[in-house]
């Protein structure tokens, strides 16, 4: 009787303390596979930040314009979080603009003196800064154009009542003109007749449109147009080398996206792009 009495009191105990133990227990350990699949995940959430979209803003030598709105296209294409806003114009002009704050990720520029100028100011790093291309100078006059002009000489005739250079303290292109008609002995002389635009891309259009005779552009300049004619290339040795240098701006915001855009321009898909219109690839 006693016996069967202490069954029934440890009987109830006995189950509490089963179901105490249930409760307490550890969670089962994830399989080698669940284990695996959970890392993998975390890993990737911290592998693939959010995505930000990014706008640089490129000062640019006018003469860069076509090729670069080509390769905006691509670039941007393969890079959608990216987008390339150019402000074009003269190298001098763009330098000054730097200079003053304005804002801007990186320059190219058609001077390494304009370039230069920004280093000795502490504006662009040395280390984000090299030669990129070369040009040359050549004399374009309109496509009908009445005038024979075939050599430097000529532009002192009489029917060339007009010259266009670009202003020489602000474009290269203008400073290497004043450059190889000084050589010839022709800067003076022919004062009168000049007609000095703001940039390359301006001299162009004056000779284009009649409103010059003749006008010292690029060559690049002038392969983009089908209203002008190459009359002469001027000789080399009249100016100094025109090189393309291009840097990262010190101030820029967006670091990474201008040193790979940087980094994009002086790949071969870049630069088949440039040659394409008539630049050569600096050595």
């Amino acid at each position: 009787m006693i016996k069967r009495k202490l069954n029934v009191f440890l009987l109830p105990m006995l189950a509490l303390l089963l179901i105490l133990a249930a409760c307490g227990a550890k969670p089962a350990e994830p399989t080698a596979t669940q284990a695996a699949s959970q890392q993998t995940e975390s890993t990737t959430e911290a592998a693939t930040p959010a995505t930000e979209s990014v706008t640089l803003t490129i000062s640019a030598a006018a003469s860069l314009t076509d090729a670069l709105n080509d390769i905006q296209k691509t670039y941007e294409a393969a890079n959608p979080n990216v987008k390339l806003e150019f402000n074009f114009g003269a190298s001098g002009a763009l330098q000054q603009q730097i200079d003053q704050g304005a804002p801007a990720d990186l320059f190219l520029s058609a001077s390494t003196k304009n370039m230069q100028a920004l280093l000795d100011a502490g504006l662009v790093e040395e280390k984000q800064e090299k030669n990129w291309l070369t040009n040359t100078l050549v004399v374009v006059v309109p496509k009908d154009a009445e005038a024979k002009v075939t050599k430097i000489d000529d532009l002192t005739g009489d029917l060339v009542k007009h010259v266009a250079i670009g202003i020489p303290d602000s474009v290269p292109a203008g400073k290497y003109a004043q450059e190889a008609l000084t050589n010839a002995g022709l800067w003076d002389s022919l004062q009168d007749k000049m007609v000095q635009g703001k940039d390359v891309r301006q001299v162009l259009q004056y000779t284009e449109t009649g409103n010059a005779d003749a006008g010292f552009v690029y060559k690049t300049d002038a392969l983009t147009s089908d209203q002008v004619q190459v009359a002469f290339d001027v000789e080399t040795s009249s100016y100094s080398p025109i090189n393309y240098p291009i840097g990262i701006v010190k101030a820029t915001e967006h670091q990474e996206a201008a040193q790979a855009f940087y980094d994009y321009l002086q790949t071969s898909e870049a630069l088949d792009v440039l040659t394409g219109y008539g630049f050569s690839v600096a050595q």
